[in-house]
């Protein structure tokens, strides 16, 4: 019990195999999406109870002595390391926890207003035609588990650790990386060479476009954490020949790399630009620093290769056209070919069209978009929600494939405005800056140029794990300048006061969007009738879900005398109406009655001068209210 390395490998094996594990229960959906939220809740609150039984009992690394009956003074006699770790506040992981939950509360305030000031709670909202506020949440709470959950429990691991040296954790957890990523090479080389449909339910529509995920969520995952993986190991293996001089290390770097690029002919054209370019980058890198003893003139050779790069990448594209053998390497080098020769005859952005169609759409729509929210965003995960936006469909975006924003930085500008995207960068520069994870920043720089990558949970976790543990050996080394008194207290005043000027001014306007049955009422043209499922054709009975809603009375005369007449299988709940002014105050309460066949029946004629009815009632159920009850711009009628 008293090792934490068999958790920590578990854990890693898990983020890297069991993201697509849902397909066990339900092999007939398209699309399988875990978030892994319990592999990490998991392994969390496996932490803690390991650190509460080892206080309880009095025991260590080592076993000591019981001295206090007191859970955190025995904690601390226990791990005396944790008086040297420092404030919880002073804790960069920390910032971007609170940065996420400062998004997260803006799109939930933008999801659903601020009436929950008005004791309504988090109604059943619509955010556009057909799409519900919880439908609109959902994206930005995919994100915010697929990034949050493995930063803490990296965080976690390092809070809890016995020794504040964190190449312990780093080399358990590399080594759980190592076994999944194996374990995906060997069912992705299943996948292409002897069964297509193995372990491959529920990655989308990977395998009708010919591509081979292995377990990862899609191939979309695949293409771009196979040739990182493999490029960090093949980095682990060589800084270890370069310290003990075995020569089966690089054995095993040919070896790897002949195995992943054999396995992506059959991924995404993304993963080949990913694997060429870094791959470039890092040959260079070493031969050069392996054959040119000066510093000077090793960096003059460096920049002057670097910019051979676009002229070499020109040929590789060109020789991959002429390869009739490997569909997806001629697919990529014509498009190139093609996009080249656009680009010299129009000398317009369009030309990137001529790359990836929706890649371009995307990116023009995002940009729409940007312009709309300069300077605040959209709001974390807006995009997928957007596209679906009958004002935008057909007239922008003509593939039917709803996405996010084609890069990263694309992404970020388009989800945060410009104030968060400068923010977020500052954030990140800091973690690189003070944990010397200079090579992982560099090795997602390429990927992240196709796509969020992070937004699913096997690619959130790879991209942490890049950032919070250098690749290479760091042990001993710290940033004195963020132990100073001065500086740690400057990035903890901009870290807690900018998110918090962010939601200040992102929501500024949302009390704008009325309340109850008015909000959002000019951008869907109707009032909110708060129905967790709408009457069809064939059921014509609206279901409200809960135990409060408001809805707008109509105005006409003739439709505010009568009967309104509410169906329920519950028993023995107590219902009633509260008629309310335009201010809403409170004109009339008044308790409906149960009739003989069971319907709540309420008749008469609405008290003059009310515009809003909430219907209450004393616990959460099920409420059945004919269509024809409403108008059509979603006001009650009687």
């Amino acid at each position: 019990m008293y090792s934490r390395r068999f958790g920590r490998i578990f854990t890693a094996i898990g983020a890297i195999l069991l993201s697509r594990v849902s397909w066990i229960v339900d092999p007939s959906l398209p699309f399988h999406l875990t978030d892994l939220v319990g592999l990490f809740v998991g392994s969390i609150f496996g932490i803690l109870f390991r650190e509460i039984l080892l206080v309880l009992s009095g025991s260590g690394e080592v076993p000591l002595p019981k001295q206090s009956d007191l859970i955190v003074t025995q904690w601390m006699i226990r791990n005396p390391v944790s008086l040297k770790q420092g404030s919880l506040f002073f804790q960069t992981p920390f910032y971007f926890l609170y940065w996420l939950l400062i998004l997260m509360l803006c799109a939930i305030l933008q999801g659903f207003g601020f009436s929950f000031l008005k004791g309504m709670g988090l109604p059943e909202f619509q955010y556009l035609p057909g799409i519900s506020s919880r439908v609109f949440l959902s994206v930005p709470t995919i994100h915010y588990l697929s990034i949050s959950l493995p930063i803490i429990y990296f965080f976690a691991e390092e809070r809890f650790a016995s020794s504040n040296n964190k190449e312990s954790i780093k080399r358990h957890l590399l080594f759980g990386i190592a076994i999944g990523f194996l374990i995906q090479l060997f069912v992705t080389w299943i996948q292409s060479s002897y069964l297509i449909t193995f372990l491959s339910s529920g990655s989308n529509n990977s395998i009708p476009a010919g591509r081979f995920p292995g377990l990862f969520i899609d191939s979309g995952s695949s293409s771009w954490l196979l040739p990182t993986l493999a490029l960090t190991f093949m980095i682990f293996l060589y800084m270890k020949v370069e310290k003990t001089k075995e020569r089966i290390g690089l054995f095993l770097i040919f070896l790897l790399f002949f195995i992943v690029s054999s396995l992506g002919m059959h991924q995404a054209k993304a993963f080949w630009v990913i694997w060429l370019v870094n791959g470039f980058v890092l040959l260079i890198w070493v031969l050069t620093k392996k054959f040119i003893i000066k510093t000077k003139i090793l960096w003059i050779v460096r920049v002057g290769i670097f910019f051979l790069l676009p002229f070499v990448l020109t040929f590789v594209m060109w020789a991959f056209s002429k390869i009739d053998s490997v569909a997806v390497l001629q697919d990529l080098g014509n498009r190139f070919l093609n996009f080249q020769s656009a680009l010299f005859l129009s000398k317009d952005i369009s030309a990137f069209k001529e790359l990836d169609k929706t890649r371009f759409e995307l990116i023009q729509i995002s940009i729409e978009n940007i312009g709309k929210a300069f300077w605040f965003g959209n709001g974390i995960g807006s995009l997928p929600i957007l596209l679906r936006d009958p004002s935008q469909i057909g007239d922008h975006f003509g593939n039917i494939v709803i996405d996010i924003p084609p890069n990263f930085i694309l992404a970020l500008f388009h989800d945060f405005g410009i104030f968060g995207t400068l923010f977020t960068l500052m954030m990140v520069i800091l973690f690189v800056w003070e944990r010397f994870t200079h090579l992982g920043f560099l090795l997602l720089m390429v990927p992240f140029l196709f796509g969020l990558q992070v937004q699913h949970s096997d690619g959130a976790f790879i991209a942490m794990f890049l950032l919070f543990y250098p690749i290479a050996d760091m042990s001993g080394k710290i940033r004195l300048l963020r132990l100073k008194n001065w500086f740690r207290y400057m990035v903890l005043i901009l870290a807690i006061g900018i998110p918090l000027h962010y939601i200040l001014l992102y929501t500024q306007d949302f009390p704008a969007m009325g309340f109850g049955a008015d909000f959002r009422r000019e951008e869907l043209g109707s009032y909110q009738i708060q129905a967790a499922v709408f009457a069809t054709d064939l059921v014509g009975d609206h279901e409200f879900h809960g135990n409060q809603f408001e809805w707008r009375l109509a105005k006409e005369t003739n439709f505010r005398k009568g009967q309104l007449i509410i169906r329920s299988e519950a028993k023995d709940i107590l219902l009633e109406l509260i008629w309310k002014n335009k201010d809403r105050v409170t004109l009339l309460e008044s308790v409906i009655e149960k009739s003989q066949n069971g319907d709540y029946v309420w008749k008469g004629m609405m008290p003059a001068g009310s515009e809003y009815v909430v219907c209450r009632v004393n616990r959460n159920t099920v409420l059945k209210i004919n269509r024809n009850f409403f108008s059509r711009e979603g006001e009650l009628k009687f």
